[in-house]
């Protein structure tokens, strides 16, 4: 019965932890946007390699799902800016 709880209480950590993650990518997301509009408004093109191979660095061994955080972020800027 003591696993079982501590199970359900794991489980519980990881629905905030879940719930925090994605009020980040909504924060992400809304700025994304804002230097969408600014690219727009300068000139710029939306992909910035040298840019997103320093996002890449820095996420270490999370780089394949920051892979799709910039994948999506280009959509983002592409379809809402």
């Amino acid at each position: 019965m003591v696993k079982l709880e501590r199970f359900d209480k794991l489980r519980r950590a990881i629905d905030r932890v879940d719930e925090a993650i994605v009020r980040l990518l909504d924060l992400r997301r809304e700025l994304v946007k804002l230097i969408g509009e600014i690219k727009r408004e300068m000139g710029k093109e939306i992909i910035d390699v040298a840019r997103e191979r320093e996002v890449l660095q820095r996420a270490g061994e999370y780089k394949e799902i920051f892979k799709k955080i910039i994948e999506y972020s280009r959509e983002v800027q592409r379809n809402e800016c």
